[in-house]
């Protein structure tokens, strides 16, 4: 075990091992030091090189306060460290890559356990199978997969975890043509909270298993995953269409959007964002999908103080076949058109105008101040987005260090709804739409308030006209605010928190979105 603070803080803590506070004067090496492998370490916030060696987040908004940080080295490194931790009444956080953002972590006051040192990848192309550990992210599982042919449900985001998006769900791009990542979830290694490991699957803690599958963070530490996968679809190619219309064409655009409501091939995904810019160098649109980050910088074309509406069309099947499925949008007369052929892994590379690959781009860089609201819906209304559209534009006019943007990503879900809503814990498969209404500034608390008010009236007018009777969020894109009954459904939680009470009956597993005890 290696130790980033000197020996001294031994005898400091000494007198009080069997009631270690959480503090920032708990001495972890202490408490966890003699039980470690030599490849684990500890870090503390004031060690010079904290933020190299520790995973950071990347969201700081509302973000846990950790008074020092475990990377363990192995499966007995966390059992380890989740039990000392239970015995002594501190507070954990499992990170893989620490994209997760909501408004409930923000009650974390304790430890990271950061699984940096779970990177493996073990690709098994002949059987279609992938085994992951718990920090591998999506950019790592590109170049095995497109070169074995075989695709996975992934995010839109290419820095973000693998099981941190998977056991809530896994919603994005692919989605049209393979479903979610959740459904092709074989098997999990996975330390409770009593530190036992085990593994679920559908032959092995089966009921583990169901709940894992869309409240996974909730009832233990997953340091490896086994997936199914599916064969390269369209070759293993996409085409990538941006559309850019001034703010003017926006109802137009939302009527478009509209026709796309009961009648969208699987093969084809619609991103549509709208939004103030504050600037006349650069469009800038943050979007919510996996949480991505996205500056936009068109040449020749300025937006000072006006508004702007982005169509990103990703298209899974012949080229030449695309433009018969999008004319709506043709029609809206976009006054740029930009469009690409790539690997399926590479959509990154080449949508949105390039915002990826250009030096602004903040997707994988940690630090953001994210504020972000979405919720599902199942049918588009164009007043409704026309609304809030002009009410963003006004509440960005009134507050100049706002930027913030809202998007409609329209996912096909008719290879979502082929799997029987039963077979897992996640609940919305008749989300057809994601709604993301979020901000990005320098930290201001009082632009904070005036922000959440205004997204939660926005949340509440969409929800209204969104076809579903109550507020239906997915659980990785929530704030925070929404509660268990929006999260995972008063029908889901009925089993949840049977589980809850049998594999974590102390709450250990509570900061993400918690599954409570008991719900009525």
């Amino acid at each position: 075990m290696l130790v980033s603070r000197p020996s001294l803080y031994l005898l400091a803590a000494s007198l009080g091992l069997a009631t270690a506070q959480q503090s920032s004067s708990t001495n972890l090496t202490a408490l966890y030091g003699s039980g470690l492998s030599p490849g684990a370490e500890i870090f503390y916030p004031s060690d010079p090189d904290y933020s190299e060696q520790v995973t950071q987040r990347w969201n700081l908004y509302d973000a846990p306060t950790y008074f020092g940080a475990i990377k363990p080295a192995t499966e007995a490194d966390v059992q380890h460290i989740v039990n000392v931790s239970a015995q002594n009444n501190i507070s954990f956080l499992g990170t893989g890559r620490g994209h997760g953002s909501t408004s409930t972590l923000e009650a974390v006051n304790g430890i990271e356990i950061d699984l940096s040192n779970f990177r493996t990848v073990d690709l098994d192309a002949e059987n279609s199978k992938i085994t992951v550990g718990g920090s591998v992210n999506f950019s790592q599982l590109f170049d095995p997969l497109y070169d074995a042919g075989k695709m996975l449900p992934f995010g839109n985001s290419r820095c973000v975890g693998v099981l941190g998006a998977s056991l809530g769900g896994t919603v994005g791009n692919l989605q049209g043509i393979l479903g979610l990542g959740v459904d092709y979830l074989n098997s999990v290694r996975m330390v409770t909270a009593n530190g036992e490991l085990v593994e679920a699957s559908n032959t092995q803690n089966a009921d583990l298993f169901w709940g894992m599958r869309g409240a996974g963070a909730n009832f233990g530490i997953v340091t490896s995953a086994t997936f199914n996968l599916h064969d390269n679809v369209n070759g293993g190619n996409l085409t990538s269409i941006d559309l850019l219309y001034p703010g003017s064409a926006n109802t137009t655009i939302y009527e478009a959007l509209k026709t796309y409501d009961d009648d969208i091939p699987n093969e084809l995904t619609l991103n549509v964002f709208s939004l103030y810019n504050q600037t006349s160098r650069q469009v800038r649109a943050p979007r919510f999908a996996q949480r991505k980050r996205i500056k936009i910088s068109v040449a020749n074309i300025s937006f000072n103080k006006q508004s702007s509406v982005v169509v990103n069309v990703v298209w899974f099947g012949p080229e030449e076949e695309v433009m018969q499925h999008i004319q709506p949008f043709i029609a809206a007369g976009p006054t740029t058109n930009n469009t690409k052929t790539a690997r399926w892994t590479d959509w990154w590379t080449v949508a949105d105008f390039g915002a990826y690959v250009s030096p602004s781009a903040t997707d994988c860089v940690d630090g953001q101040y994210y504020n972000s609201y979405t919720l599902g819906i199942k049918q588009t209304d164009p007043v409704a987005m026309t609304a809030l559209f002009n009410n963003l534009t006004e509440f960005s006019k009134a507050n100049p260090d706002f930027t913030g943007f809202f998007g409609v990503d329209r996912y096909p879900n008719a290879v979502t709804l082929s799997v029987p809503d039963g077979d897992t814990a996640y609940p919305y498969r008749e989300i057809k739409s994601q709604v993301t209404m979020q901000s990005n500034y320098h930290p201001n608390s009082t632009l904070d308030n005036a922000a959440n008010d205004f997204f939660r009236d926005a949340r509440a007018a969409v929800q209204a006209t969104s076809g579903f009777d109550n507020l239906s969020v997915y659980v990785n894109f929530a704030h925070g605010d929404e509660g268990p009954a929006v999260w995972y459904t008063p029908e889901k939680l009925e089993n949840l928190t049977r589980l809850k009470q049998t594999w974590d009956p102390m709450e250990r597993f509570s900061f993400y979105q918690p599954v409570p005890l008991h719900y009525s």
